[in-house]
């Protein structure tokens, strides 16, 4: 891969500015260098920048005047000087020709090999023309009125199909491996990357097949297509992942690596076809930091003494997909030093993490967690992280791995906190064992953030002002570009139940006020807690 050790054209620029770090803009730029993207698209896309800050910057550092393409005759496009393919893969438009010079409107003018490449293809001299990224888009949308590069791709590849092919039933239909169909998976996972989807879902019916990616919890639809071209996307994904393309009744799990991003992949046969879920883990550890998980002062407070504790069981609970996993690496990085001997049991190990000692389990074998859990207790460890607590046989022997001098992490599928001691209780594990190895107990669930661009204030009704005491505008969602349906990005709510709250019954702040004190703050809407805490 190509490493870029010093930074010029407008990474520089926007870093001289101030407008992005060394490191964002080195990251943004090899990004956008690997999705094959100019960086102004890149950076709009990913909402790190606006369109108007990009070209503005352009404006001031260059001395170059800023056209407003809003006023620009698009009946004037000439397609015979530069192609509308070229248009789109290169993000120019070319506005005026006059004797050997053309004048190219361009979102990142010091972008020289664009230039040097577009001279080439017409025999022109290139004059750039300073233009806003948003502005061309919206013109290529108006002004083309074409297929999406996707639709075009699955055009070309229906065509591909002869009319016997097309009678054949799902599973004699003929497989070529083309350019058209790597196309097509290289845009939908780089794609997916771009829009930073957690998962990406291609799901078979009778007549077509539909692709959605997951963002920020949320599902949303981004393409249907016919069924002859998702049994080659399919089979595309099955060979870059190794698995077993002729086997389409049984379900089969493994990965592929897309640049320095690992893959999960899963297979399920349906009703018609096969379904695949692809599960991207993202390279960045930067959400591994205790400070960035959305803890109050309190919390984090708490969270860093019992960790840094030299034995007792910390569990983290909620449900699929509330962050629990992620709570729980981010402790395991905290205490991260070669005077520790750390050791994790995972199903599967979704992280990759330096200094660990990571396995995975294989229940098929007999490597389930109780297995591998009193093997670590033979091999001198100091924090043990258990994935999931599932049986009373694991769950006495992460409590006494807790009670004989080892720190133990662990998580367990519970509501809330106190339903936590309620769920050990119904696995058999003795009430004097609970309340003597657990030093702390957290239940978490993950929120998304309401969009700064375009969240608005506005009065709740009179009975929730009463209800949970805010007779202030509080924000709600909205809607605008840099955002889905008027979120952006995620953080998390806990509560936390201490071994003292236990023997006390002390009361604590629950999941619902803490979601609330963040409603207050701005962060999130009142709907938002709704949905995820499923209240009314």
């Amino acid at each position: 891969m190509h490493v870029i050790t010093h930074l010029t054209g407008l990474a520089y620029l926007l870093v001289q500015l101030k407008l992005l770090d060394e490191t964002q803009a080195k990251q943004a730029l090899q990004h956008s260098q690997q999705l094959s993207i100019p960086l102004p698209h890149y950076l709009v896309k990913n909402h790190l920048l606006d369109s108007e800050t990009i070209a503005q910057c352009c404006a001031q550092s260059l001395g170059m005047l800023l056209y407003d393409l809003t006023q620009f005759d698009s009946t004037a496009l000439t397609l015979n000087i530069v192609p509308k393919e070229l248009m789109l893969r290169y993000h120019i438009i070319p506005l005026a020709q006059k004797n050997t010079f053309l004048h190219l409107g361009m979102t990142d003018p010091t972008d020289q090999t664009t230039i040097d490449r577009i001279a080439f293809h017409t025999g022109f001299t290139i004059i750039p023309v300073l233009v806003r990224e948003k502005e061309l888009m919206q013109l290529f949308e108006t002004c083309f009125h074409q297929p999406s590069f996707l639709q075009q791709l699955e055009y070309a590849l229906s065509n591909e199909f002869t009319h016997e092919e097309k009678t054949l039933t799902v599973n004699e239909k003929i497989v070529h491996y083309d350019e058209p169909v790597i196309q097509l998976v290289d845009y939908i996972l780089k794609s997916a990357l771009e829009k930073a989807a957690s998962d990406i879902h291609i799901e078979p019916f009778e007549k077509e097949s539909r692709i959605r990616y997951r963002k920020d919890s949320i599902l949303y639809e981004i393409t249907t297509l016919s069924t002859a071209v998702a049994i080659r996307l399919i089979t595309r994904l099955k060979v870059m992942a190794k698995l077993d393309t002729a086997e389409r009744r049984l379900p089969q799990d493994g990965h592929l690596r897309l640049h320095d991003t690992d893959i999960r992949i899963s297979t399920c046969p349906m009703l018609f076809g096969e379904k695949i879920v692809l599960r991207i883990m993202y390279a960045e550890n930067h959400f591994l930091d205790i400070h960035h998980l959305g803890l109050t002062q309190t919390q984090k407070k708490l969270f860093l003494e019992k960790i840094h504790q030299p034995q007792g069981l910390i569990l983290v609970t909620g449900p699929t997909g509330s962050g629990k996993t992620v709570s729980l690496y981010a402790a395991i990085r905290e205490l991260n030093t070669l005077a520790k001997n750390i050791s994790t049991v995972e199903d599967p190990i979704e992280i990759r993490l330096h200094g660990i000692n990571q396995v995975n389990i294989h229940p098929k074998i007999g490597l389930d967690f109780a297995t591998v859990l009193r093997a670590f207790l033979r091999q001198d460890p100091d924090i043990i992280m258990v994935g999931e607590i599932r049986d009373k046989e694991t769950a006495d022997t992460a409590i006494q791995a807790a009670q004989t001098g080892h720190l133990v992490l662990s998580t367990l599928h519970t509501n809330s906190a106190s339903e936590t001691l309620t769920r050990l209780q119904s696995m058999g594990v003795e009430d004097y064992l609970i309340k003597h190895a657990i030093t702390l107990i957290i239940a978490q669930r993950l929120i998304r953030k309401l969009c700064d661009h375009c969240k608005t204030l506005e009065m709740l009704p009179p009975t929730l002002q009463q209800k949970y005491q805010i007779f202030e505008p509080v924000f709600h969602a909205a809607s605008c570009e840099h955002c889905l349906h008027g979120y952006n990005g995620r953080t998390a709510i806990y509560e936390f139940l201490t071994v003292s709250a236990m023997h006390t019954q002390e009361k604590f702040p629950t999941l619902l006020t803490e979601g609330i004190e963040k409603v207050r703050r701005g962060e999130t809407s009142l709907a938002e807690i709704y949905r995820v805490l499923q209240c009314h």
